[in-house]
């Protein structure tokens, strides 16, 4: 039998990590509506029907809150993303399962994508330089596609290309994506989809000795 100590304990973590989903879910509404500028602690507060005082026992400021929104998307991502990749068979596949379940999630995520762009584009760090756009993070996400393509060219599933290249490539195809999708309703993604898995697969793959 385990502690009741331990159950009170968990009982309060879970409730505490409930609470915070919902703020930041809040700070996600508010700024789609009135963009990042304008999404003040007290606006958020106000969306989700606590005091402003509820935010400030769960994160330290804006900027802290702001920096886990962004971090939540990522990981929610990465839970929607990581098993269609692992449960494809051979780099080839996973290459595809990779491109098409990033889009996926962006398509089902549309408003939460938004408000990540606008965090990303605005928030700063101590030194005022992006919290989130510099060249650690973007090899940090492109570094499972570079993975993957020198998986697949060991293999000789794939041609001969630069992976890193390729890789920044891809990224640069799903990221455009979201911009669209977020500025058209009208877009149609799955069409989008299938279009980019078919440039890649042909990019990716080998060259006849004519070519």
């Amino acid at each position: 039998m385990r502690p009741e100590n331990e159950t009170v304990g968990q009982r309060r973590s879970f409730i505490e990590e409930a609470r915070r989903r919902q703020i930041i879910a809040s700070a996600v509404e508010v700024i789609s509506e009135v963009g990042y500028g304008s999404a003040s602690l007290a606006r958020i507060a106000k969306h989700a029907g606590i005091s402003k005082g509820v935010i400030s026992y769960h994160f330290a400021g804006k900027d802290e809150l702001m920096e886990q929104l962004v971090i939540q998307l990522y990981v929610s991502a990465g839970e929607h993303i990581a098993p269609a990749v692992m449960a494809a068979e051979g780099a080839h596949n996973q290459l595809l399962a990779y491109i098409g379940s990033n889009l996926q999630f962006i398509d089902a995520n549309k408003r939460y994508v938004a408000a990540l762009i606008d965090v990303v584009l605005n928030l700063r760090d101590a030194d005022g330089k992006p919290r989130f756009a510099s060249a650690e993070g973007e090899q940090e996400i492109i570094q499972p596609l570079v993975d993957i393509m020198r998986e697949g060219q060991r293999r000789g599933e794939f041609g001969d290309f630069d992976p890193r290249v390729m890789a920044m490539s891809i990224r640069d195809a799903i990221d455009g994506a979201a911009g669209r999708a977020i500025r058209d309703k009208d877009f149609d993604m799955t069409t989008y989809s299938a279009h980019v898995c078919r440039l890649f697969d042909v990019a990716t793959g080998k060259r006849g000795s004519d070519d």
